[in-house]
Formats: structure tokens, sequence, C-alpha cells
């Protein structure tokens, strides 16, 4: 893969946003200028450019990189097309929150694609109850709702909350106990392998980008993948393309889908809000990117929000932990602590692909209208956000949102979990352990190795 980087970045603290990077070749060729920087023609003199990625380098973060899938009640089909579409090299990890039939197809369609292409697979249903006792267990009681039951049972259920951001928690936390060092998220209704597979590839490019573009020679020639995804603070985000729209009997190519148009516009001006920028600059084009990855070290650390808050909440989160400002989660109690300087700094990559992006459109308008106000209301109850931009939002979405937001438009605080890293991920391995059949797992020789 090529990829053409861009110069321009903000920084917020710790955290350094890139201006949106750009697929030049979906395949680079087998041959990469002798000059690389781990399989990157990489020269740091220079700031922007194409940059070519080996297959060797694509692979190596591949490798270490587990694909999660939040899923439920998804086509068989397409989902079928999603698994396709995923590099060999990377463990798939579905989250499904379906019914029990279509669970029990979803087991089925896993197993038998990853038997036919020979690779490992893991599936977990987001309400078995064994699931929730082991995060119960292990410290995260939060993502996980206690139900009465009638007298006479010895104890009470366990299970885990609803939603797409408590799903990417189970499957960061089943990566980690894979020993990966990567997750990267897909979401199931893609209609198109090809882009699934362009997405997988621009992970690993990015990523492996990421792992040498604030260090040069001297001080990463010694390590090797593994040490440097140990101590990496990375995320990427896809900018689709394009997203296509049937318009009187055409097929639109739009370049930004509606959620995006809003969530990214109130997302740069508090970005601008919080550096102090009175240029206005439009440097977020991934607000609501659904399809993204980070270092499993990053994913330890970031708070998640539930439901489609999960994505422009990252965003802010970094912000408001890495920013330079004096707070955020201590391991132990969850109280508000000072938190010591990053030993390298959160780098947030945006790269837009090739592909345009097909999924399902059929859900309506008033799950657009959620998804942007959840994804508005992780800037409105940030506690960076001037109050002038607060207002602002408030009335805003007033005005276009009234049926979601409360009478003075102000919208509901998204529910928003302790960091995984918090967790005792021996205890959480035990207690999986303890429930074998919550993890169905193709090829179980990738998953049991002691947790790092």
């Amino acid at each position: 893969m090529r990829l053409n980087i861009n110069s321009g970045s903000t920084r917020v603290g710790d955290v350094e946003i890139h201006e949106v990077f750009r697929v030049t070749e979906l395949d680079a060729g087998h041959r990469v200028e002798a000059n690389t920087l781990g399989g990157i023609a990489f020269d740091s003199t220079v700031s922007h450019g194409n940059i070519p990625f080996s297959q060797e380098s694509l692979h190596a973060i591949e490798a270490q990189l587990a694909i999660i899938i939040p899923c439920m009640d998804e086509d068989q089909s397409i989902l079928d097309g999603v698994l396709h579409g995923i590099p060999h090299e990377c463990l798939i990890i579905i989250v499904s929150n379906s019914n029990s039939s279509n669970f029990k197809a979803e087991c089925t369609l896993l197993t038998d694609f990853c038997h036919n292409a020979k690779r490992p697979g893991i599936i977990v249903h987001q309400g078995d109850e064994g699931l929730a006792y082991a995060f119960h267990s292990a410290g995260l009681p939060e993502l996980v709702v206690e139900t009465s039951l009638p007298q006479g049972k010895q104890k009470n259920a366990l299970y885990i909350r609803n939603g797409k951001g408590e799903a990417m928690m189970i499957g960061a936390a089943i990566a980690k106990l894979a020993a990966k060092q990567f997750v990267g998220f897909i979401d199931a209704d893609n209609y198109v392998a090809g882009s699934v597979h362009e997405y997988c590839k621009v992970y690993a490019a990015g990523l492996h980008y990421a792992l040498h573009c604030t260090e040069h020679n001297q001080t990463t020639s010694s390590k090797d993948i593994t040490q440097l995804a140990a101590e990496s603070n990375s995320m990427v985000r896809i900018k689709w393309n394009s997203k296509p729209k049937v318009k009187d009997g055409q097929l639109v190519f739009e370049k930004s889908g509606r959620c995006s148009r809003v969530v990214n516009g109130w997302m740069n001006r508090f970005l601008n809000a919080i550096v102090d920028d009175t240029t206005q600059n439009a440097v977020i084009q991934t607000g609501n990117a659904g399809e993204h990855a980070m270092s499993l070290n990053l994913a330890m650390e970031l708070r998640f929000a539930t439901g489609y808050a999960v994505e422009p909440f990252q965003l802010v989160n970094a912000w408001e932990q890495f920013g330079g400002q004096t707070s955020t989660y201590k391991q132990k109690d969850h109280t508000m602590v000072s938190k010591a300087p990053l030993l390298r700094k959160v780098q947030i990559l945006q790269i837009e692909t090739r592909n345009p992006h097909f999924h399902d459109v059929s859900k309506g308008n008033d799950h657009i209208e959620g998804m942007q106000v959840q994804g508005l209301s992780t800037i409105y109850h940030s506690s960076l956000t001037p109050p002038k931009l607060k207002d602002e939002l408030r009335v805003y979405m007033k005005e276009n949102f009234p049926t979601v937001v409360g009478a003075n438009g102000e919208p509901e605080r998204a529910r928003v979990y302790p960091p995984l890293g918090t967790m005792d991920f021996g205890i959480f391995r035990t207690a999986m352990k303890s429930y074998p059949k919550t993890l169905k797992v193709i090829d179980d020789t990738t998953v049991w190795r002691r947790a790092t």
C-alpha cells in the first residue's frame, strides 16, 4: 500500500491528530525503496509525500491485529462478505448481540469460514452470563447489570449492558487475552468485502507509520514490532472515500454522511476552542468513524462510551486524559487524580480510503438523529467545552432534534465506563476459563496464552 501523508496536524497536550492522509495505491508493488524504516520508505526530513509500505511491514502488523466485528441480527450473506474481506493474518473476533437462532447461524458461519480458510476465529455473545461474571469479577462491574431472580435461586443473573461501545470493550478484552497488540473495528453491515479488506490494510499501514513517525532509525532499529507496539499510543480512523446514495434513480457518491457532517462540524469547533485557534481549522474528518483501529495499549487507557457515542467520545476522552488537563481516572478507586506524562505521545491518524462505503441505510431518520445527538452529547458534556460553545450547541440541538433532546436542548449524558486497563486481567482470564462455553474458539491455540 502507498499513502500520501499530510504535514498538517494539531496538538492538544500529548495528543497529536493529523490532517487526512490518503491512499495513493492499494498495492505499492513487491519492491520498496532501499532506505526504509521498518519496511517504510521513510525520510525523517520529509513531512509530506507518498510513502510505500512493504507487504512484510503490513503483515507484521496484521499478525498482531485483532479485527472486532460487533454484530446484531445482521444479514448472514452480508456478514459472510465481511469475513471474506479480512486479511488472513488478522484474528477475527465477532461480538454478537443477536437473537439465539441468528447467533447459532453466526457461529456456524464463522466456523465454516475459518475451517475453509485455515485460520483462527472467536465468537462470543454479549448476553452470555459467564462473560458478565468475568468482567464483574475482574473489577469492571459498571459494564454489568444484575437482575434479581425468584426466591430459591442461588444467585442473581448477570449480563453485559447492551450497546455497540460495550461490544467493542468485550472484543478488546478478548484481544488482550489472545496476546494481540492492536485492535481494529469493522461494522457488520458493510456490503463490500473489498472495502473491508482496504480498511484492514489501511489500519496496518497507519499503525505501522505511527510506530515510527515520532522516532527515527537510531531509536527504533533495535526494537521489534512487539516492543514498539507495547509502547505505542496510536489510533487510525477511516474517512470513507464516498458514501453512495440513490437519488432520482442515479447513484450519487456523496463525500460525507449526515452524521459525519453534523458531528465533524461541531467537533472542529470544539477542537478549535480547546487550542484557542481563531483560524477555524477543519482538522477533524472522522468524528463518527465506525471503522478505526488502535494499539491495545491505548485501548486499555481510553474510556469507552455506550452505544453510538463511542467513536466521537474516543477523541473527546483522549483530549480530556492526555491534553494537558490535571485529572483522569485512577486505576483502583476511579477517583480523579493527576496523570503522569506519557512515554509516547498519542498519535491519531485519519486516512481516506479509495473504496466507496456501501452499508445498510434502511434504519430510518430516527436512527440517524439518535446517532447525531449521541455524538454531540460527548462534546456537550465534556469538561473541556467552553460555556459559550455549550450554549450554542444546546440551542442547535433544541432547534434540530426537538424529539431527541430535553425541552431545553440538553442531551442525555452517555454512560461512560472506566478504562479496561483498570481490570485485573489475571482474574478475568481465570474467570473466562471457568466458563468454557462462553467463547466459541476456532483453533483455540491462539487464545489461552497468558494475558500480558
